[in-house]
């Protein structure tokens, strides 16, 4: 047997309760790509993944994909390859990049928050004055759901467009997009004029 999956014989000590732990993560780390351990329901869920880790990579090994963990952020990533990895737009690429910034400054402030947060007003104003030009109100509001829905974000507000809306900057963020991926945007960001279609991010 190939040492690398060896540790798939682990799944026979599960418990019920445990196995049940196991398929939730399995199904986050897939749909979702990130396991947080700061948001409260996936607490108990990275902590499982961090004890049985050994046996995770063995399973994602066996579809050619691997997990990323960081402890000091509190994030487990998915790494797949193929049509199992995300595209983003240029106005999606681009928006990582300037949260990603973003995240980098405010992490360094002292808080109450669990996790560092920005208005929508924010997230216009340092996206604008990069990209070199006002982003959309459509743009705005598919930008954000996009990226909230991949878990780098949570916007506390029903209205995205809302400017006093505000942004929590997830941990996911640092490990969102690869070396490549950023010098891609730096590129995007250097040729506004053109169309540049999706571009792949390292999700």
């Amino acid at each position: 047997m190939n040492q690398d999956l060896d540790a798939l014989v682990l799944i026979r000590d599960l418990s019920s309760d445990e196995f049940e732990q196991f398929s939730a993560a399995l199904h986050i780390l897939t749909s979702k790509t990130f396991i947080i351990r700061g948001i409260d329901k996936e607490q108990n869920l990275y902590d499982f993944t961090i004890r049985n880790i050994a046996l995770f990579e063995a399973w994602f090994s066996c579809m050619d994909a691997s997990l990323v963990r960081d402890e000091s952020l509190g994030v487990i990533a998915f790494r797949g390859s193929g049509n199992t990895r995300l595209y983003f737009s240029k106005d999606e690429i681009c928006a990582v990049l300037v949260l990603r910034l973003i995240y980098e400054d405010k992490k360094l402030e002292v808080t109450l928050t669990k996790f560092p947060v920005i208005t929508v007003r924010d997230f216009q104003d340092k996206y604008n004055a990069m990209v070199g030009e006002e982003i959309k109100k459509t743009a705005l509001i598919n930008v954000l759901r996009r990226l909230s829905s991949c878990k780098l974000i949570s916007v506390e507000s029903q209205d995205y467009a809302d400017p006093e809306g505000i942004i929590q900057l997830y941990p996911s963020i640092p490990l969102s997009i690869d070396r490549t991926a950023l010098d891609e945007s730096a590129a995007l960001l250097g040729d506004k004029g053109d169309d540049a279609g999706d571009t792949e991010g390292e999700l």
